[in-house]
């Protein structure tokens, strides 16, 4: 009897043991969420989407990426950014948090934020060591109205886009159209809808070094692109302002080279044209500057019309100059045209750069305008210096010594009087005591220059004046 007593324990227990383990495993299914899983080669953005089978307008998606980035973001429904539903994250304004603006893709430009799209933060969402997380829920997400383009949940191969800003935190705003710097890295991929619809709830990323694709198949992959047309407008603009024009004004005033002076003003022109032409260009790429209405675009374009009306100045001034040997009432009103256009100029560098959300920048601008212009004025200014000795010494040299003064140089001298009165060089002197003269007698009696006077007395002969 006991022995069955016992026997019956186990197989109760035993039973409990299986009920406990097939209703866990029961749970573990039930909190399993169905959900497709993509993750950047980079490893810098993961991206998990849940499409719900109770509903037909809705997605729950979980996105991630480290502290080190500005931005990343998911696109829907495109190979391309034209009409696609564009999911970008970024730091919050106190950097503990995230913000999800939800955009439309306008081509190879920034995204629009539209308020067509709602989303809700879920639980999870927030700062985790060093990963942003932000898990929620999209409404109407599966298409839009401004766009045609929507996503296909029968599709085992929709297509989607990927990108991720620069390997720095620049940006940190709560706003939902906060500016974006042109992506770092961008790719494509295609996601199995099919696998990730199920029962709604935020899909689970695995983040583990060795996570791996879920459901998800990467395409293209581009790393390192740079917005190159900003970076050359910024080089050539700096180069023209802290560089050339400033050079040309102080070639001419360092050794009056005004050949050097024109060729070098006409190629900084060109340069600003294009420089100018660009900036023109990159504007129309960002939501910021789209509008041509911030202070660094308004600014550039008024320093753009006067560095031409600068130009004709200084060629009007330099043609009449060369007619008449004289300088023109044109030429102060072009001396200070130039130093107003060059002030402003470097200031726009500085706002420029905020502008491009580049301010870093503006401490390697203020170290070359600190490095360059005092520089010149310090070059000009011991150039003056030193002629003005050289002219001193020069005079010191040129001007006659007690030993080598001449007669009419010396102070004593008095004209008409005394010893050292000047006598004209065809003066006809009285032979002195101490003349060289030949013997008396080779002189003929004086005749008054050939002529016959009578009514001077009886005629004299030489020697009486001996």
């Amino acid at each position: 009897m006991k022995v069955f007593n016992l026997f019956s324990r186990l197989v109760l227990a035993s039973s409990s043991v299986f009920i406990a383990s097939a209703q866990a495993q029961d749970a573990t299914s039930s909190n399993t969420t169905a959900g497709s899983v993509f993750i950047t080669p980079t490893k810098n953005l993961a991206f998990a989407l849940n499409v719900p089978s109770d509903s037909t307008t809705d997605l729950y998606f979980s996105l991630m990426m480290p502290t080190g980035i500005s931005w990343g973001a998911v696109g829907f429904g495109s190979d391309h950014m034209a009409g696609s539903l564009i999911l970008v994250a970024y730091p919050s304004e106190s950097g503990n948090n995230v913000t999800l603006s939800p955009r439309i893709g306008t081509g190879h430009t920034e995204p629009v934020y539209t308020s067509d799209i709602k989303i809700e933060a879920l639980e999870g969402t927030g700062l985790d060591n060093n990963t942003y997380i932000f898990n929620g829920r999209c409404s109407n997400c599966r298409s839009w109205s401004a766009s045609s383009k929507k996503i296909d949940v029968q599709s085992k191969s929709q297509n989607m886009i990927y990108a991720t800003g620069e390997d720095r935190s620049y940006l940190k705003t709560d706003s939902l159209d906060g500016p974006l710097k042109m992506h770092y890295n961008y790719g494509t991929f295609t996601m199995d809808m099919v696998r990730a619809t199920g029962p709604g709830g935020v899909p689970t990323i695995d983040r583990s070094e060795n996570s791996t694709l879920v459901g998800t198949v990467q395409g293209l992959s581009k790393e390192g692109k740079k917005d190159t047309a900003a970076v050359a407008h910024a080089v050539i603009m700096v180069l023209v302002f802290i560089g050339l024009f400033p050079f040309g004004s102080f070639v001419l005033r360092l050794g009056g080279w005004v050949r050097w002076h024109g060729i070098n003003q006409t190629f900084a022109l060109v340069l600003a044209i294009i420089g100018s032409g660009l900036g023109f260009s990159i504007s129309k790429t960002y939501n910021r500057s789209r509008k041509f209405n911030t202070a660094h675009q308004v600014i550039g374009i008024l320093v753009f019309i006067f560095i031409f009306a600068q130009f004709a100045l200084g060629f009007l001034h330099h043609r009449k100059f060369k007619q008449t040997k004289q300088t023109t009432k044109l030429a102060p009103i072009h001396i200070w045209m130039g130093r107003v256009l060059l002030i402003f100029g470097v200031v726009n560098g500085f706002l420029g750069f905020k502008l491009a959300q580049s301010s870093e920048y503006n401490y390697v601008l203020a170290g070359l305008t600190l490095f360059v212009f005092p520089s010149m004025a310090f070059i000009l200014i011991a150039k003056k210096f030193i002629q003005k000795r050289w002219n001193k010494s020069k005079e010191s040299k040129d001007e006659p010594t007690g030993y080598n003064l001449e007669p009419w140089q010396r102070s004593n001298a008095q004209d008409g009087h005394g010893f050292n009165a000047s006598v004209p060089a065809n003066a006809q002197m009285p032979p002195g005591q101490n003349a060289s003269i030949p013997s008396m007698s080779s002189y003929a009696p004086y005749q008054g220059n050939g002529r016959n006077l009578t009514g001077l007395g009886t005629q004299q002969n030489t020697q009486e004046y001996v």
